[in-house]
């Protein structure tokens, strides 16, 4: 089977980068419908599961599944497509930050994969939150990551303009980010239980007064 071929006979195609940011900051450049544009095609409006919208070249998308800020799947058609594509963005935590994944299923060839693979690469490292660690994706186990201390990886460039200001307004909205747990403030040992108090010596019983001499006899008897 060439690379990239289901066994359904269409072809799939996965591209991921680490960024330097927070995944509320990612999802407002690749989730929500105005950073569709990267790797989707084309600008839309907002979206909510279940809805459709046409672009200017004829694609209706139509949203799948929509989990912000971890996952967006979209379904693409076109009248001049044998059949409907699917694309899908994931979040991901990172250690530098998050890992943006872009994957698709149903392409026609080998070709159309090729095209994709290139133009979603370019889109990816085109944003300058890119950190310049790239992360390999096989079949055959977990994806292989550069190491951070790589001579060859890039130090995290500036963010695009106005991203910095964006992510501050959504933390200041929302928060912290799902997950992060408050620090809990140590338990005091509990106190320890007083020893009890030594039990009292049981009191000797007092000796059974002796009965007083029996009062000789009343006189009574004659001597």
């Amino acid at each position: 089977m060439s690379t990239g071929r289901t066994l359904e006979g269409g072809y799939q195609a996965g591209v991921r980068r680490s960024f330097a940011v927070g995944s509320e900051m990612a999802w407002a450049a690749w989730g929500e419908a105005s950073g569709w544009v990267r790797w989707v095609g084309g600008g839309a409006q907002a979206l909510t599961e279940g809805e459709q919208v046409a672009l200017a070249d004829g694609t209706r998308i139509t949203v799948v599944r929509q989990v912000p800020p971890k996952q967006l799947r979209l379904r693409l058609e076109r009248d001049d497509w044998p059949r409907a594509r699917t694309v899908q963005l994931r979040v991901l935590p990172s250690v530098h930050g998050v890992t943006v994944a872009l994957h698709a299923e149903g392409l026609p060839d080998a070709d159309a994969r090729e095209k994709l693979l290139a133009r979603w690469t370019r889109a990816l490292e085109g944003w300058s939150a890119f950190s310049g660690r790239t992360v390999e994706v096989t079949r055959e186990g977990a994806p292989k990551r550069e190491p951070a201390g790589k001579k060859g990886a890039k130090k995290p460039p500036a963010l695009e303009q106005g991203l910095a200001k964006q992510g501050a307004a959504l933390l200041k909205k929302h928060g912290p980010a799902r997950g992060t747990k408050k620090a809990v403030a140590a338990k005091q040992p509990r106190a320890v239980k007083k020893a009890g108090g030594a039990k009292k010596a049981p009191v000797a019983k007092k000796a059974p007064v002796a009965k007083k001499a029996v009062a000789a006899k009343k006189a009574g008897r004659t001597k």
